[in-house]
């Protein structure tokens, strides 16, 4: 059994407010050049085919060829779950008509489905499919009418229980699903800024050792390509790169073949999925990075992240940012201090009646540097002469007013 693995397509993307439906649509080219190498016997879709619930018209439109060559040309069954960026109920329509010609929806969780069954080219037996979309704890309490499941690792362990009994022994057992199953607890080199939380407290993901009865288990959810403990159970990671948190992943589509004793880990290749534009960060000084020597560079339509190193803030740096780099979406300064506006408006707060204060955090955002101690004496002498200026002023306001009044 051959099996191609991919996910997390998030088709109808936004970055930055910028579509990225042209880049998806050169990356799916790819990824049909890729089917047509492998010849795979099944393509698994695990979760996030779309960005949001109601996508829009030409991310349906895409999504809608690319299926239609899956199965009509090249015959090949695909069999694609629902994510949390998914319209989960909504992929689920008409769904028995097209299982008939081997496109298999599984967008809503259902504890009663049973396994997808698909033989390979050569195989003796088929091998059981077991989609499991994503689902949240308290909505597989109201599905399944149990007791209270708390998180996601006991969520977990009642699906694989409800399966299990299931299982035929004698066949290969895939498990897809869409969420977060790590052999560890996770970590920021886990994670990235592509996936949102899914539970703010509580245990927020699920245990890899409660899918050892699997021959193997294919995941979405994670935007880096990775195996979770052994090559059993993986990530295949997006379609694109989707966050400036992203920039050092390389997106791939895992072809994954079964062994058919049953005696070994399946084996894995990945084969990296063509992008029409990088994201990039680049940094540096603003005129080196808008200098004569950018223009001649061959990358200059990447998606860019540009962080300036200059001290002096430039003035309207996005502008002349983007005469080089067209495609630049976001511009920061090295040495800026990073902090949220709440976090400002209550330091403006508590020093609106220490000016010198304020001064010197103003100085310090702006430089990227601390107020040097001859230019605080300076602006202290400054102040303080400012502020002589404004009580005697005041004195004097006070002694015209009692003077208009005695008359």
């Amino acid at each position: 059994m051959k099996i191609l693995h991919t996910g997390d397509w998030h088709i109808g993307r936004l970055l930055d407010q910028h579509s990225l439906i042209d880049d998806q649509r050169h990356a799916l080219e790819g990824f049909l050049a890729i089917v047509h190498d492998v010849n795979p016997d099944v393509i698994l879709i695990a979760g996030d085919l779309y960005d949001r619930a109601i996508p829009p018209r030409e991310a349906l439109e895409l999504v809608d060829t690319v299926l239609t060559r899956l199965i009509l040309d090249d015959h090949i069954p695909v069999i694609v779950i629902g994510g949390n960026h998914d319209g989960r109920s909504r992929l689920d329509y008409g769904s028995a008509i097209l299982a008939r010609k081997g496109l298999y929806f599984r967008g809503a969780y259902d504890p009663d489905a049973g396994p997808i069954e698909i033989t390979g080219r050569g195989d003796t037996t088929p091998t059981a499919f077991w989609p499991v979309p994503f689902i949240k704890p308290v909505e597989y309490h109201t599905v399944c009418k149990t007791e209270n499941i708390p998180d996601y690792n006991d969520m977990y362990a009642d699906i694989v229980a409800r399966i299990r009994p299931r299982m035929n022994p004698a066949q290969p057992n895939v498990l897809i699903s869409h969420g977060l199953i790590l052999s560890a607890p996770p970590s920021t080199d886990t994670l990235d800024d592509s996936v949102r939380p899914i539970e703010i407290g509580g245990i927020a993901y699920a245990s890899s050792h409660l899918f050892s009865d699997f021959d193997y288990v294919a995941l979405g959810h994670l935007h880096r390509p990775q195996k979770v403990g052994s090559n059993r159970i993986r990530y295949a990671g997006s379609l694109l790169k989707y966050s400036f948190s992203e920039v050092n992943q390389k997106k791939s589509a895992a072809v994954v073949t079964l062994d058919p004793k049953r005696q070994t880990l399946p084996d894995i290749e990945l084969i990296p999925i063509p992008a029409k534009r990088d994201l990039r960060i680049i940094s540096g000084p603003f005129d080196d990075l808008t200098g004569l020597a950018a223009y001649t560079q061959d990358n200059r339509d990447d998606y860019i992240k540009a962080v300036l190193t200059d001290k002096i803030r430039v003035t309207n740096p996005m502008d002349g940012l983007r005469e080089v780099y067209p495609n630049v979406l976001e511009m920061t300064y090295a040495h800026s201090q990073t902090v949220d506006g709440t976090d400002k408006q209550r330091r403006i707060k508590e020093h609106l009646n220490d000016p010198m204060t304020l001064f010197a955090d103003f100085y310090a955002a702006i430089r990227g540097e601390s107020l040097p101690d001859e230019e605080t004496a300076l602006a202290k002498t400054l102040f303080d002469a400012a502020h002589a200026d404004h009580e005697n002023q005041t004195a004097e306001t006070a002694e015209e007013g009692n003077h208009h009044a005695s008359h």
